[in-house]
């Protein structure tokens, strides 16, 4: 990486900060200061090139250096000066019924009614002083967040210019908010976590580290605890695999599977496991209203492509017959028989199995 050693921003001797944007002719000063090392600054107003701040002649500074100095004094005045010094990341509601609620699924994460969603927080609110370079629990913060009125643990405010976080710092439990920092520009970013950054993205401009992501909720708008008239565990019949179901009902009704088979629209993905993730091909409910079948297709590479499932009420729960085929003939007659329909198809691939 490169860094520029043109700049924007300086201060001036009574460590105002001056942008180069206000400065003309008329009021340019003789000598300007580095915001990060101090170094004298002169400001370069040619009519051909951007405006900016350089070293004065007979001085150097250290891009690197002076980038990362500079970011922690920016955080820190930003803090100081902004009225509101806000952050946003993601957290997600947890249910408070866990284990009760009839839409909490522990394999796949908790309750698959409730969604991450993005958390606003002035932390103004919680701190009143930064401080540059200060020691907690052997850590040295860029920029350190506490407050004199309570106990509350600090916040580490960190400018990663060069290098990360160390994984240490990380690994401490320590609130950190890390910016990543190429131009003087990026230190005045929003500071607000993208999606993205729970994956590699070079592009990430902020990270969220040791910060609470479970929302308790004290109530809950989806909250059932009412069983009879749906699923705890889904029973399948001859199939082991863990496997998720993506139609099931979310409201009560007195003909549940009448309920469930309404959910179902063609082209909806169905259910997922480690194997395949179907989705609807065809459905049709059979003439003794006690089950219906799904024909579903995976277009991501399973072996056997095409799935069926025979779907069953026990007035507890749903039952599932599973079968899976290479083709969509086989498939297409077990689907026909299925519904008590005869046959006229001829064999199949599956009969020859």
């Amino acid at each position: 990486m490169k860094y520029s050693v043109k700049y924007k921003r300086v201060f001036d001797k009574e460590n105002h900060i001056v942008d180069i944007s206000s400065v003309t002719p008329e009021n340019k000063m003789p000598e300007y200061y580095s915001i990060g090392t101090r170094t004298p600054m002169t400001a370069v107003l040619g009519e051909n090139n951007q405006h900016h701040f350089r070293a004065k002649r007979g001085y150097t500074l250290n891009p690197e250096t002076e980038l990362h100095l500079y970011a922690k004094t920016i955080l820190k005045h930003r803090f100081e000066n902004e009225d509101k010094f806000l952050i946003r990341y993601y957290r997600k509601d947890a249910c408070p019924f866990k284990g009760k609620c009839i839409f909490y699924d522990e394999l796949n994460g908790g309750c698959e009614m409730l969604e991450k969603r993005l958390f606003e927080y002035d932390l103004k609110q919680f701190y009143d002083k930064a401080t540059k370079e200060e020691l907690y629990n052997g850590f040295k913060a860029d920029v350190l967040l506490t407050s004199a009125q309570t106990k509350r643990r600090p916040v580490f405010l960190e400018a990663a210019v060069t290098h990360p976080c160390r994984p240490e710092k990380i690994a401490s439990g320590i609130k950190i908010i890390e910016l990543f920092i190429e131009k003087e520009d990026d230190v005045y970013c929003d500071l607000e976590e993208s999606e993205s950054s729970f994956y590699y993205d070079e592009k990430v401009r902020v990270k969220f580290h040791n910060f609470e992501r479970d929302n308790v909720l004290k109530e809950c708008p989806h909250h059932v605890i009412e069983r009879k008239y749906f699923p705890q565990n889904p029973v399948v019949l001859n199939n082991p695999i863990q496997t998720k179901y993506y139609c099931h009902p979310h409201q009560a009704s007195d003909s549940p599977l009448q309920s469930y088979y309404n959910n179902i629209e063609i082209g909806m993905l169905f259910a997922s496991n480690k194997y395949a993730k179907p989705f609807v091909f065809d459905k049709a409910m059979c003439p003794d209203n006690k089950h219906f079948v799904i024909m579903g297709k995976d277009i991501y590479g399973a072996v056997k492509p095409w799935v069926l499932y025979c779907v069953m009420w026990n007035g507890r729960t749903f039952y599932y017959e599973i079968q899976s085929h290479f083709d969509y003939k086989s498939a297409l007659k077990v689907f026909t028989l299925a519904q008590g329909k005869e046959w006229h198809g001829g064999e199949t691939l599956s009969d020859e199995c």
